[in-house]
């Protein structure tokens, strides 16, 4: 770069920092937001290219740069590891952002509560996670932890952090989620499955749970709200029956 480009460079970049300050950067075009936040990381090139790739890379959403891979925003020509670094850490910036604005002890009292706080904690990951969380009778959170994970294919709960978690919190109201990268939020059958014998668990654990919540980006269920904890309430009950009912057959 000769001494006549890198000074009209940096007459635009100043140009760039004056309409940000002047407009605010949420109403400048997503391919001169991004082309802004890269100025610190790519002191030397044209962000305005590498914005325009990585947002085409994206599918034409500045929202989904975020989430590209390390490797795909390094195969952008002049990317540095920094600004990749940068980029790639956004989610996980925002994520701490807006729970932190929710408060380290969240009230999940209403369903509404508890799916905000939720899509806050999952709704942004790339692969899927399943989150306890535990609140006093109040409904104030108490503790969380990740606990287990879900696939297309089953939900599985680490029981032993389970059982550790919850004899340790003081309190015995819970509730468990966990997300769906997919878009979709709707319940798979293994889903269900893994509900009805979560409720059978906290039955024999002493525990209450609240709900089980599927987040995505379009959506929630809430196996309260449809109804479906009540429908397996007494699954574990009907089954200690039926069992002793055979003992008497035993030989």
């Amino acid at each position: 770069m000769d001494t006549k480009d890198k000074n009209l460079h940096a007459g635009h970049r100043e140009r760039m920092r004056e309409k940000v300050q002047k407009m605010g950067i949420e109403n400048l075009p997503q391919h001169e937001i991004l082309e802004f936040l890269l100025y610190p990381f790519i002191p030397l090139k044209d962000t305005n290219v590498i914005a325009h790739e990585l947002i085409d890379k994206a599918g034409g959403s500045l929202n989904k740069v975020f989430n590209l891979p390390y490797s795909v925003l390094m195969s952008v020509k002049n990317m540095t590891r920094n600004a990749a670094l940068f980029l790639s850490s956004m989610p996980q910036i925002i994520r701490l952002y807006e729970l932190q604005k929710l408060g380290e002890k969240p009230m999940l009292d209403t369903i509404t509560h508890s799916v905000n706080y939720f899509r806050t904690l999952l709704c942004d990951l790339n692969e899927e996670k399943m989150y306890l969380a535990i609140v006093n009778a109040k409904g104030k959170l108490v503790d969380k932890c990740e606990i287990g994970i879900s696939n297309s294919q089953e939900c599985t709960l680490n029981v032993k952090n389970f059982i550790n978690r919850t004899a340790n919190a003081g309190a015995n109201n819970i509730f468990i989620a966990h997300n769906h990268p997919s878009g979709d939020s709707s319940p798979s059958m293994a889903d269900y499955d893994f509900t009805r014998w979560l409720v059978s668990l906290c039955e024999i654990m002493g525990l209450k749970l609240i709900d089980h919540i599927i987040v995505s980006t379009d959506g929630y269920y809430s196996f309260n709200e449809h109804g479906d904890l009540k429908q397996y309430k007494d699954v574990y009950r009907d089954y200690i029956k039926f069992a002793t009912a055979m003992d008497k057959f035993r030989m």
